[in-house]
């Protein structure tokens, strides 16, 4: 019997540089980074058979089946200038990156992508309220070299695309009164296809199926409202959030039921989609027991596409409340807390054809921390265990759901940070 194993080896190498130059009314920040990561993966096998006394088994070396080489250059560059009560950005952004493949196998094609985005944004500043407002122009092109054999099933076509894309928001707060807040706001958005979007064909190891791009998917664009309400005292604080987010050409990963060896097939697809949803909670801290606190939270996200089915790959609804206690040790700004956690991840039962339901759990998560003196430094430290209870569950979202495979188990943590 023969058995294969996969071996995954990271080299990244990573540097950046943020530069600050003020001026008399304004100021320049410049941050450029550069990333290189070298990926490889190994496919190892080995034979079940009885060794034979005297004989040496024999290893044939083999090189990486998958190798990557993935290059980024970004950069980040802000102008500020400030007028009165008025802070403004004018800015450009962007990326070149390049992917080389070197391996055997290959996922995503030889490839660079440019982007470029030029924005301004201003924040003016009332006495009870703020205006916000934003302009951005963006452009993406991606060149894609053919890889394969035309006609075989992992050939992946050259490709030569470009994208651009004007976005405009505007939001609006308020102090309605002392204890009542109120914000808006109102945006567009754009999202050019990415290169694994168009170009993919073959086995995401690190997500367990064969994932397949679509080169002829346009850029998605958005039109979202953002609504939220709060209220806060020296007592309790309390929120509502909502949104609702409409998307034009909503790129997608779709199970199509298919296999490819014993991996399921998911197809990057396209259509106008519609995902709304909020989160409410409250913060309950009474005087004059500081010491004590209470929080409690619901998030709610929903994802329908234009022909009324339900999107994938969407989270289930969470409910999470915390009780926490915090005190300071006698006679010292030391301060010490402990906490209580229970997360309640319902029923999803909102799938795509060919998804999978995934039932209700609990997970009980505790943890104490603090400050103490060592040597006359204070150092911080922080015990804590998630999944106490050692719940076994499969998250919805998990990429290893499909092969039933369970998330962490019971996890005990100690932190310890020393300020410097």
């Amino acid at each position: 019997m023969t058995h294969c194993y996969l071996i995954r080896k990271f080299l990244p190498i990573s540097l950046s540089s943020k530069n600050n130059l003020f001026f008399k009314n304004s100021s320049l920040e410049a941050t450029f980074g550069y990333i290189f990561n070298d990926r490889k993966e190994f496919e190892e096998h080995h034979h079940d058979e009885e060794e034979v006394p005297g004989e040496e088994e024999e290893h044939e070396e083999e090189g990486p089946a998958l190798h990557m080489e993935l290059s980024t250059f970004n950069y980040n560059i802000h102008y500020n200038p400030q007028w009165g009560k008025t802070t403004t950005i004018f800015g450009i952004q962007g990326m070149s990156q390049k992917n080389e493949n070197f391996g055997e196998e290959v996922l995503i094609p030889n490839a660079t992508t440019n982007d470029f985005g030029v924005l301004a944004t201003s924040h003016i500043h009332f006495n009870k309220s703020d205006f916000q407002w934003g302009l951005r122009y963006d452009v993406r092109g991606i060149k894609g070299d053919e890889s394969g054999v035309e006609g075989e099933e992992t050939y992946i076509a050259a490709i030569d695309r470009n994208f651009n894309s004007f976005n405009a928001a505007l939001g609006y707060r308020v102090d309605v009164t002392d204890n009542i807040l109120v914000r808006l706001n109102l945006a567009s958005g754009f999202r050019a296809p990415n290169l694994a979007e168009l170009t993919s064909n073959g086995l995401h190891s690190g997500a367990n199926r064969v994932e397949i791009g679509n080169p002829n998917l346009k850029s998605e664009r958005n039109f979202q409202i953002d609504l939220a309400l709060e209220y806060g005292n020296k007592h309790v604080e309390a929120y509502i959030n909502g949104f609702y987010n409409g998307v034009s050409d909503y790129i997608y990963l779709q199970p199509t039921g298919e296999f490819r060896d014993t991996d399921p097939i998911y197809v990057f697809e396209q259509q106008n989609a519609t995902l709304y949803g909020g989160e409410f909670g409250f913060h309950i801290h009474p005087h004059p027991i500081d010491w004590l606190h209470l929080e409690s939270s619901y998030d709610i996200v929903y994802g329908q596409l234009e022909d009324d089915t339900d999107l994938p790959l969407m989270p289930a609804n969470k409910w999470t409340n915390t009780f926490r206690v915090e005190w300071n040790k006698k006679d010292t700004q030391y301060k010490c807390y402990a906490f209580v956690t229970l997360q309640t991840f319902f029923d999803q039962n909102k799938v795509a054809a060919f998804e999978t339901k995934t039932p209700r759990y609990n997970l009980f998560n505790v943890g104490v921390g603090g400050d103490i003196k060592i040597f006359n430094q204070k150092v911080g430290y922080k015990i804590s265990g998630n999944n106490l209870f050692d719940k076994n569950y499969i998250s919805h979202l998990s990429r290893l759901k499909t092969d039933g495979i369970a998330n962490i188990g019971r996890n005990v943590a100690f932190n310890l940070s020393i300020p410097l």
